[in-house]
């Protein structure tokens, strides 16, 4: 006997088990500081274990670098400057994963008494400067502009010691704007620092990296690490002082003071999230801006070793997920679960018995495809089933339901993804039926758990609820004549009553109640109800619509009982003007929500999405005319620093006159709008290149001479395109967009074409 409870013993532990954690590393470039703050609070926090990850952080050490490491497989991951460029093109397998500063914290730092402030100062000056800090793009690029040569420097082995800047053993040493500046001052040694940043060399730092065969052999655990290391940043950034304190207690070598941390906290953040970039963004027209500034110092570059240098999440991911997000869903296998009998949401056809189709279900797939998240099916025999699978936590999402008080206590629910009125269906003897209140004192079927129930019992508890399976239930007992009526939505209704050829019933009324249809999701899993949100949201009006002419067809009886002909002329004209009146006073509500749905809410001007369907109707108007039209995007200057120094309320208020002047100096026929953050947009038809050209001039000049409120002056950055022959959407947009990219890099306040 005790075999058997052994036995048992060991599969229930098996079964439970989790799979273990695989263990990769990461190679520091630096001594312990907050620049790695988001490794270590990933792996404090537990990030890197729910992502199934066991990380060693590897300290750094002198005397070798990362990148050897990574390219040798000592360490999987490395962090690394922008002469990773380098490293690729001289054909190592490097690839970039995520740029955790988007401007480089990279100065050169001198005791003030020597004088040092500018780059020629430099020349014949000891130096302390690692091999990977002299490969670097903003030093190199600087001191080619000046024309220096890195032989006109005397470089030391580095000490990674700031005091050696005090006691005179090097002139000048590379450091950290975030760090060494602040470590001398608490010491009272003032410093001169010269920043590649103000000779217009503002690249890259901290940028994550691994090597080619990591990304293909092992793609989820690369993605796993990116976005807990992330997650750590993320956390690190919102929690200084905490992070200051974690750092303090276990990585503590270089022995700074919690004050220094917290300030360095808060430089690195600027910087990670300078251009209000997302966390980690790379592009490649920036890496390839940084290989033609490596090729004009003679250092060769290939095109070629481009491709595969910056990494690609292989999911097929197309709407926008934070960091929690995505790692939630490379986390969780979401377990979707939903009847097959409420037709035409979720059901199984005549010809298919083992594919569920559906509204809902083709709702569901578009989400499944957008947000790249992994799936399994869990069947509910019956509507009961799936809420307690909800309930019980043994499915995640249940894809038709409609919100109601007695599920909240165990479930979120997302935005409904379609709305549809309830209607009362009678045996066709029966009249028109003018509302609820005729059915006081009948029988009515509604399927068990229906949202509509528990709202018609209490607002017409005159009324005799009899709970039915489902609705295809209710018809029957209907058609029999064991009830007088059924209420279920619209669609519902009407594909039942075809599909089960219920000639004897018929639709006689409508109630004041519709049902906004939503999925169901677990009340522990709110990361899951914003990506289905968002999901949602990107559905375009066109493809619900598809959606729902697939399986909402509405079909007529040619024969005609003429004994009724007076009767149904009747009730047809009334039918026709309640139609009439809804249509009115739904088209008014169409046209409330059209412009919600197409309106910035701060602004006032059009949005994103607006904007994207001018850019279709511009280009088809291209394609069949052959005139062209014109895009103009628009950048506000560093405006990051206005809601960091003077709020977000002045921030919006600056955004609102902004587009308000705009507004006002384009014609009638241009189409402005936001096109996201502080990013404008204004779509000219009927305008080619040096039109446009000539309005952003007209408005850059406006916006320079304009006296904003509290923060006085605002300059802009231009990018503008044409369409072409050959064209499409997307390259006149992103002509316009790179153009503006080069716009801002190369000094702001600049009107550049593409």
């Amino acid at each position: 006997m005790k075999n058997y409870y052994f036995i048992l013993f060991f599969f229930i532990t098996a079964l439970y088990a989790q799979p273990p954690l695989e263990k990769v590393s990461v190679k520091l470039q630096w001594a312990d500081q907050f620049q790695f703050a988001g490794y270590y609070v990933a792996k404090d926090k537990g990030f890197y274990k729910d992502a199934g990850l066991d990380v060693s952080i590897q300290k750094f050490d002198p005397k070798v670098l990362a990148i050897d490491e990574v390219m040798a497989g000592r360490s999987t991951y490395g962090i690394g400057r922008s002469s990773l460029l380098i490293d690729r093109m001289e054909g190592k397998d490097v690839v970039a994963l995520a740029a955790i500063f988007q401007s480089s914290p990279f100065i050169l730092l001198s005791k003030k008494s020597l004088d040092i402030k500018t780059p020629r100062d430099l020349i014949g000056k000891r130096v302390m400067m690692t091999r990977d800090f002299q490969d670097t793009i903003s030093v190199r690029a600087m001191l080619n502009s000046q024309g220096i040569a890195l032989n006109q420097l005397k470089f030391l082995d580095h000490s990674y010691n700031p005091m050696d800047i005090a006691n005179g053993k090097t002139d000048v040493m590379a450091c950290y704007i975030s760090n060494e500046p602040y470590v001398l001052r608490e010491k009272g040694i003032e410093t001169n620092a010269i920043n590649p940043e103000a000779y217009g060399f503002d690249f890259y730092s901290d940028i994550l990296f691994t090597t080619g065969s990591e990304v293909h052999q092992h793609p989820k655990r690369v993605r796993a690490f990116v976005d807990a290391t992330l997650k750590g940043w993320e956390y690190a950034f919102a929690h200084i002082p905490e992070t200051a304190q974690l750092i303090k207690e276990h990585y503590d070598g270089q022995h700074k003071s919690k004050e220094s941390l917290i300030y360095e906290g808060e430089v690195l953040k600027e910087l990670a999230y300078r251009g209000n970039e997302p966390l980690g963004a790379m592009t490649l027209e920036k890496f390839r801006r940084i290989s033609d500034i490596y090729k004009v110092m003679g250092l060769p570059q290939d095109e070629k070793r481009f491709e595969g240098f910056i990494y690609e999440d292989t999911t097929d991911q197309s709407i926008p997920l934070s960091v929690d997000e995505r790692s939630f869903l490379h986390i969780n296998t979401i377990r979707y679960t939903s009847t097959d009998t409420w037709p035409p949401f979720n059901f199984y056809s005549d010809h298919d018995d083992f594919n569920l189709q559906g509204i809902a279900v083709d709702f569901w797939k578009l989400i499944v495809k957008r947000t790249g998240m992994h799936t399994a099916y869990v069947s509910s025999p019956s509507w009961n089933w799936m809420l307690d699978a909800i309930k019980t936590k043994s499915a995640d999402v249940a894809l038709g339901t409609s919100l109601s008080s007695d599920k909240e206590p165990y479930a979120l629910f997302s935005k409904p993804y379609a709305s549809f009125p309830n209607v009362i269906v009678t045996n066709k003897t029966i009249d028109f039926i003018p509302g609820l209140e005729a059915l006081n004192g009948k029988r009515v079927a509604i399927g068990q758990g229906y949202g509509i129930s528990a709202i018609i019992a209490a607002h017409y508890p005159k009324i005799t609820i009899v709970d039915v399976e489902n609705t295809r239930e209710g018809l029957k007992l209907l058609s029999s004549g064991r009830v007088d009526a059924v209420i279920d939505i619209l669609p519902v209704i009407a594909y039942l009553i075809n599909a089960d050829h219920y000639l004897d019933l018929k639709i006689s009324g409508t109630t004041q109640f519709n049902l906004d249809v939503r999925m169901m999701i677990r009340n522990d899993y709110p990361e899951l109800k914003s990506i289905i949100d968002k999901a949602i949201d990107g559905i375009s009006i066109a493809e619900r619509q598809k959606i729902f002419n697939r399986y909402i067809a509405i079909s007529y009886e040619n024969r005609v009982d003429y004994s009724w002909v007076y009767r149904i002329a009747a009730l047809a004209t009334i039918i026709i003007l309640i139609f009439l009146y809804r249509q009115y006073e739904m088209g008014k509500y169409n046209k409330r929500l059209l412009k919600i749905a197409t309106t910035d809410p701060l602004t006032g001007l059009t949005n994103r999405i607006r904007l994207d369907e001018k850019l279709v109707e511009c280009h088809q108007s291209y394609l069949r005319t052959q005139r062209t039209y014109a895009v103009m995007i628009i950048d506000l200057d560093n405006f990051k620093r206005v809601n960091d120094t003077y709020g977000h309320l002045v921030g919006d208020k600056t955004l609102v006159t902004f587009a308000q002047i705009i507004r006002n100096n384009v014609r009638e026929m241009d189409l402005v709008g936001r096109w996201g953050g502080e990013e404008f947009m204004i779509i000219c038809p009927e305008t080619n290149i040096n039109g446009a050209d000539r309005l952003a001039t007209k408005i850059q000049e406006l916006i320079n001479s304009y006296d904003f409120p509290h923060i006085h002056t605002l300059t802009c950055s231009f990018g503008l395109s044409e369409c072409h022959k050959g064209d499409r959407v997307e390259d006149v947009v992103g002509r316009a967009d790179d153009a503006l990219y080069r716009a801002k890099e190369e000094g702001r306040n600049r009107i550049y074409q593409g």
